[in-house]
């Protein structure tokens, strides 16, 4: 009888923890044995306020720690320039001591109750068997960040449910939208015969494959005018001849976004999809733009026909419904902001191309720049314009002669974007402005001013500027300029050095009391300014790094990622602050298109925390914790 009465006690405890446990991520879509296998080997341990739970002293964690109630500070053990208290608040649902764990390492930061506090406890023991019973936790633990954004973007889809089944579909995958096999023919089929497989089996493309089955080229219907009947070509000739050889491929859990982003990038219309290394099918641009009212390549078709500013302005209002449409879909930040800084390209080089036939350039080699969000591949739903002119002098000619006919082109193509919906530059950082219409050697003088100059506007114009890409005109000034500044920024430690204090001065903000330290709107409200104090945190670190291990990428996820494997940034630790970076960014896009739908309300970067659920106030405090870890990391490299 007494077994019996303490086997239900065990039971109605584990039950009441299970309760708990699945109001929460992780744990609420565990796999069911793996929860009850937690929930029966969790302990209570009490911590009152004040005392350490877990610092770096301890040594390698014995638990694995969910909070139940109360409080948790976390004081990072190489803070830097902190006041005193500034830590980053734990609550009920939340874990720690995970990385430890996985590494069988101390923790880095000292965990402190802040009120008296309540945690489950695993042993070290068992929370290795979960990860080996649970893939769901596995994954959970490995990458926490990634978890948490997937759950995030679970919730937004669950929100947006109503949405039109055509933009519901462009989340599937590649796989799902297949709607035959491939069709193929070896690389020494003539011509003729390639041509009837594909008129019999009614596809605009035929893949060329090797014995193996791995693809080799593709021939598409597009192909026969200018590959086949214009030059002459016979038509017992191999296809291999005519083919588009080592055709860009996609995997089969691929979904329609990559293949929609790798269209807008490449211009292409067929994407073969290998499955394992195997040939599964071919994506057309027609399968997949079907799913959405307002395509990609429709947007092209209509800015590449474009004779006047009207068209632009309806492709530049099809791009903004298309944005918001993916946002609202819950598509990932970093192929989305491509996907716009794209569009936003293509309709800014053909108002260039529209515009520089009635100008006088003859002579001038010249490259029109994006700089800022524009350079970096980052824009959002709301951008203004930042650009400039590069350009190398005809000989005998000054540059003042060259500039005097290059800006009332440039200021042309500033007001039709303008006209367009992409505003003037506050700061007139724009090509029509004499300042940004600039030599060659003018531009390297520019920039050693900035490099030389510790003044803090010549410090804030190398973050603008530093940021730069051709969009449209002549590689060879652009590319001269980009290896000459790198060459100079390495050989100049004092600047980089400023640069790195710069990144370092707007701090995270994240609460002493509470999660967020928030400023109170006009309508008394606290805020957050997801582009001042989020995402700026991981650029401006990002360009350092860049900068310091000369690489040349100017997108901050590159930047992060080269620049940070240069100096010895492990690869899950980059991977957690591109996650947290790409995070911010999809919060500005969802205020931006939310904003752009409701009558009356300016499209801004502002958020209220309050009004996020769970799991995306949980994964802004996580994504703001990374930005101080990486602002951490600078300052000790530059010892500051």
């Amino acid at each position: 009888m007494g077994a019996d009465i303490r086997t239900s006690a065990v039971d109605l405890l584990a039950g009441a923890v299970l309760v708990f446990l699945r109001r929460y991520p992780p744990f609420d879509e565990m796999e069911e044995e793996a929860l009850r296998f937690l929930a029966q080997r969790l302990v209570v341990g009490y911590y009152a306020k004040g005392s350490s739970i877990l610092t770096p002293g301890h040594g390698e964690p014995q638990y694995f720690f969910i909070i139940r109630s109360g409080l948790v500070n976390i004081a990072p053990a190489d803070a830097f320039h902190l006041p005193a208290g500034a830590n980053l608040a734990l609550r009920a649902g939340e874990c720690f001591s995970v990385g430890g764990l996985l590494e069988r390492r101390p923790v880095s930061s000292a965990y402190v109750a802040a009120a008296d506090t309540f945690c489950y406890q695993l042993a070290a023991v068992d929370f290795q068997a979960l990860l080996q019973r649970s893939p769901r936790f596995q994954q959970f633990s490995t990458r926490y960040l990634a978890s948490l954004l997937r759950e995030s973007r679970r919730l937004l889809k669950m929100q947006t449910a109503s949405l039109a089944t055509e933009q519901q579909a462009m989340g599937r995958t590649l796989r799902s939208l297949l709607q035959r096999p491939a069709v193929t023919c070896a690389p020494d089929t003539p011509i003729d015969t390639a041509l009837r497989t594909m008129q019999q089996a009614r596809i605009g493309s035929i893949v060329i494959v090797t014995p193996p089955g791995v693809p080799a080229g593709i021939f598409t219907r597009h192909d026969v005018l200018d590959r086949v009947a214009l030059p002459g070509r016979g038509l017992g000739e191999p296809i291999s001849a005519v083919m588009t050889p080592a055709p860009r491929t996609m995997a089969a859990e691929a979904s329609a976004y990559d293949a929609a982003l790798l269209i807008a990038q490449h211009g292409i219309r067929h994407v073969p999809v290998m499955d394992e290394g195997r040939l599964i099918g071919v994506i057309t641009e027609r399968d997949l733009f079907a799913l959405q009212r307002v395509s990609i390549r429709s947007i092209h078709r209509v800015i590449a026909a474009a004779t006047a500013a009207e068209d632009l302005r309806q492709a530049a209002n099809d791009i903004r419904s298309l944005a918001r449409s993916l946002t609202a879909e819950g598509a990932a930040a970093e192929p989305l902001t491509l996907i716009i800084s794209t569009l936003n390209d293509a309709l800014t080089r053909r108002i260039i191309e529209l515009e520089q036939g009635r100008h006088a350039l003859d002579g001038i080699a010249w490259g029109w720049l994006g700089f800022g969000s524009e350079g970096r591949y980052e824009q959002t739903i709301s951008t203004d314009q930042d650009n400039g002119i590069v350009f190398q002098l005809p000989p005998g000619q000054s540059a003042d002669a060259a500039r005097e006919r290059l800006l009332p082109f440039a200021r042309t193509v500033n007001r039709t974007l303008d006209a367009c919906g992409y505003p003037l530059c506050k700061g007139d950082i724009m090509a029509g402005n004499p300042q940004w219409c600039l030599s060659l050697d003018e531009w390297l003088r520019r920039f050693d001013d900035w490099i030389l100059n510790s003044d803090p506007q010549a410090l804030l114009n190398a973050a603008i500027f530093f940021d730069f890409r051709l969009l449209h005109g002549r590689e060879e000034p652009v590319g001269t300029l980009r290896e000459q500044l790198l060459a100079r920024t390495r050989a100049t430690p004092r600047f980089l050095k400023q640069m790195a204090e710069q990144a370092v001065a707007v701090r995270p903000p994240l609460g002493l009391v509470s999660d967020f330290a928030t400023e109170a709107s006009a309508d008394g409200r606290g805020r957050l300014d997801l582009k001042q104090t989020g995402a700026r945190l991981f650029v401006d670190a990002a360009r350092v790094i860049a900068l310091a291990a000369g690489v040349a990428h100017t997108s901050t996820a590159e930047r992060l990622r080269h620049g940070g494997a240069k100096s010895g940034a492990s690869p899950n630790e980059i991977a957690s602050v591109v996650e947290a970076f790409f995070f911010i960014q999809m919060l500005r896009l969802r205020r931006q298109a939310s904003a752009d739908r409701r009558a009356g309300r300016a499209a801004d970067n502002l958020i209220d925390p309050d009004e996020l659920n769970e799991v995306d106030r949980r994964m802004l405090k996580e994504s703001l914790r990374q930005a101080r870890k990486l602002q951490t990391r600078l300052a000790l490299d530059y010892g500051l």
